[in-house]
């Protein structure tokens, strides 16, 4: 197999494409028609929108036709780099190189900006001043909150699917995918209008040598969307420590679980609260973007495995706990960073005016993605549905087998299923041998693509561990200083191994990797970008976090002694892994 039947095409005017920091957002490969129906009907034009609504290109620039804000190559996603550097071209006291921090974190694998004449657009560049000056007095505030409502009027349209027609499922699983093009309209604008505050508090603290204390700043906010989880399952994960009844079910394993708390009196507390869970966080998952990967409320198992894995965890651990101190912290270093420019009035401001526009906006990223995950739920239970009735039928060989399908197919199989289930299967087994491969980090306009025949298996090759002493430099992320051993968990599979107090390094994170957050003394991200995941919930519930540290798995093998410092982004190996 040298090519997948989902695979794009780099365009001429923007050409480069990275694997920096898009983990996050596709860990795994999507399935043909996650890509051909959500992702390129409703993601990608939506993004495009985004960036046009903000006033960063015209419309005519845009090329329609075929996916350019994003690409997907062997069913991996691909992050655009050159439209987010025309961005920082045009937006006035930016850079391209700078958004490349900001956004992708750093590798060297990805070509230098080299300036295209067609960058330079002096109406865009006033527009995106213009949407900037915004920001920083929290215009973006009702952008969000008439998506906010839309969502729920959305989602609350969802009709019995049970008893619909193939065809009503398909009809109502299209139009919630088509909606992520007015969700990542919106959402691509909160993302980008996150930047704008935590950029000028991180260049006021840098002016006045004091850089950790922009980290810390943005420590702590409350009510943020993401970060919301680990209290809820810790408290959940205390009640069951608190009932031996409940305790002992747990201790029989996650399989029947549900069943056996359902039928045990003394658990009926706490089967309310576990529905509550699922109520406000139902949507979330593993591979959140992808139609056909289960969610808490598909496999409420997922929710019950993080609940069995942090009740093991001394009281100590608590998210409360650590939170506190990071928010006594961000207090103190707006003080110490604000009494630093009192004597400049221009500057302390902007930093006042930085500070509250970062910290509202932080808040507003989660809650959009949030959102936008929760809408993207609604397609998943549509064609899960789907695919159910046709394996009962016998027109599939796998229930899962559905998403198999590329959207254009989907009107021929509802009219005919003779002949799909072998194609699909074979689909399927083609498509299984992609999670085992590693992509290309970059993909560009004019330079041949590997054949997928030709690309590298998952882990092979890379590299050697670091000698004691070696400082390795990543992009810091959470604020903090630890010294401990180095825990390698590159699938949740594995989760169980990491101890109370070790440093987790993984390769990136979702919400189902919360509660290791919560065991993890620190968090080393090979992925990863200032305003990631890992990076939002680590400074939430106070855990020291670096990301963006390339080959982290193999440089900090388990058992490394290292000292991390989340403020500066360094990691130090003090001892090798014995």
């Amino acid at each position: 197999m040298d090519r997948w039947i989902a695979d794009t095409e780099p365009t001429e005017r923007f050409p480069i494409y990275t694997r920096g920091n898009a983990d996050e957002v596709g860990p795994d490969p999507f399935t043909p028609l996650n890509w051909s129906l959500a992702w390129e009907q409703g993601v990608v034009p939506g993004t495009a929108w985004g960036w046009i609504h903000m006033g960063t290109f015209q419309e005519e620039e845009c090329l329609w036709t075929q996916p350019e804000t994003y690409g997907s190559w062997g069913g991996y996603f691909y992050n655009q780099v050159s439209v987010g550097r025309v961005f920082g071209h045009r937006m006035p006291g930016l850079t391209a190189d700078a958004i490349d921090v900001s956004f992708f974190g750093q590798n060297p694998a990805v070509p230098k900006y080299v300036e295209d004449p067609r960058d330079n657009d002096e109406e865009c560049s006033a527009a995106l001043g213009a949407t900037f000056a915004g920001i920083l007095g929290n215009s973006q505030v009702p952008l969000l909150d008439e998506f906010l409502a839309e969502v729920k009027v959305w989602v609350a349209s969802r009709p019995d699917l049970a008893s619909v027609s193939d065809a009503e499922l398909v009809e109502y699983g299209r139009a919630m995918a088509k909606r992520q093009n007015r969700t990542w309209d919106v959402y691509a604008q909160i993302v980008v209008g996150a930047t704008v505050g935590p950029a000028i508090v991180q260049g006021v603290a840098d002016a006045v040598g004091k850089p950790e204390l922009g980290l810390m700043i943005f420590a702590a906010l409350g009510e943020v969307a993401s970060a919301g989880v680990p209290e809820r399952i810790w408290e959940l994960s205390r009640a069951v420590n608190g009932a031996p009844e409940i305790s002992a079910a747990f201790d029989e394993g996650v399989d029947g679980l549900h069943e056996r708390l359902a039928a045990l009196p003394a658990a009926a507390s706490f089967n309310v609260a576990f529905a509550g869970l699922l109520n406000e966080f139902g949507h979330r998952g593993v591979n959140e973007w992808e139609l056909s990967a289960e969610t808490w409320r598909i496999n409420p198992s997922l929710a019950y495995d993080m609940i069995d894995r942090v009740r093991k965890q001394d009281d100590s651990s608590s998210p409360a706990i650590r939170s506190a101190q990071s928010m006594l912290n961000r207090i103190a270093a707006e003080a110490e960073l604000s009494a630093l420019v009192a004597g400049d009035e221009a500057t302390a401001g902007m930093l006042a005016a930085g500070i509250n526009s970062g910290q509202t906006s932080y808040r507003m990223r989660e809650a959009g993605k949030n959102a936008a995950v929760r809408l993207f739920h609604e397609p998943k239970l549509a064609f899960r549905e789907l695919g159910r009735r046709m394996h009962e039928r016998g027109s599939i060989a796998d229930p899962m087998d559905i998403f198999m399908l590329l959207d254009p197919e989907l009107d021929g199989f509802l009219a005919d299923q003779s002949g799909w289930s072998t194609t699909l299967a074979q689909r399927s087994v083609e498509f299984a041998t992609l999670r085992d491969l590693d992509p290309p980090y970059v993909v560009m306009h004019g330079q041949p693509i590997p054949p997928i025949s030709e690309w590298p298996r998952k882990g092979a090759g890379g590299g050697a561990a670091e000698a004691p002493g070696t400082v390795i430099k990543a992009v810091a992320g959470s604020p903090g200083a630890v010294t401990a051993r180095t825990r390698v968990i590159t699938d949740l599979s594995h989760a169980g191994e990491l101890e109370p107090g070790e440093i987790l390094v993984c390769t990136t994170t979702d919400p189902s990797w919360v509660p290791l957050f919560m065991i993890a003394s620190a968090v080393i991200c090979e992925i990863g970008a200032p305003g990631s995941h890992a990076v939002i919930v680590s400074r939430e519930i106070g855990v020291p976090c670096v990301v963006s540290l390339l080959g982290a798995s193999h440089k900090l093998p388990t058992g490394t002694l290292v000292e991390l410092n989340g403020s500066t982004g360094t990691v130090t190996v003090v001892e090798s892994a014995g």
